[in-house]
């Protein structure tokens, strides 16, 4: 456990450096602001002084004996570029789900009406409807009249409308394909 003493002392050598690494990890706002990337860069410096003074049974000493050593230095720095490496990762790995998602901090974003209701939408489907197949218009209004048809991801399962078409996947597969380069879009 670090003293008040002791972290003024951390933060007065390292301080400028967890903030320009806290500034660095970047890639979605929502999960990842700038305080709270300073918050797990401060408790990676916290962590790094304990794991310290137990590598090697304790033969680092505590941290007035290690304190200001290149050692010390060297692994401080490594354990605060090691956590801004690991959060920014699984940032990129999370970052399909998080996608179009808003920090919080901004009220307004929350009264913002949803609009994403196209009145358009039936006539476009309505005019492309001659470039269609009697197959491939009947398997646009079953989607549309059947939204759950549609994964949560935006994808088609496939499964499910070959099921309720009693047709092999493979078939629905290549429909919506056909479908999609006549729609210029994926399905």
């Amino acid at each position: 456990m670090l003293t008040s003493e002791q972290w003024e002392k951390i933060d007065k050598k390292y301080g400028k450096l967890m903030y320009k690494i806290s500034y660095q990890i970047s890639g979605d706002r929502a999960i990842a602001n700038f305080d709270d990337n300073l918050q797990d860069i401060r408790m990676a410096a916290m962590d790094a002084v304990a794991g310290f003074e137990k590598q090697h049974d304790g033969a680092n000493g505590k941290f007035d004996d290690f304190w200001g050593s290149k050692g010390f230095d060297q692994y401080i720095k490594t354990c605060l570029w090691t956590k801004k490496n690991n959060k920014g990762a699984k940032i990129v790995k999370r970052y399909p789900l998080t996608k179009g998602t808003v920090s919080m901090e901004h009220e307004s974003i929350l009264n913002l009406e949803d609009d994403s209701y196209d009145p358009q939408f039936p006539l476009f489907l309505e005019e492309v409807g001659f470039c269609l197949t009697p197959a491939q218009q009947s398997l646009i209004d079953m989607v549309v009249k059947e939204p759950s048809l549609i994964k949560a991801n935006g994808k088609l399962n496939i499964k499910r409308i070959a099921e309720k078409c009693e047709c092999t996947p493979y078939r629905i597969r290549l429909m919506v394909s056909r479908i999609s380069e006549i729609l210029d879009s994926e399905l």
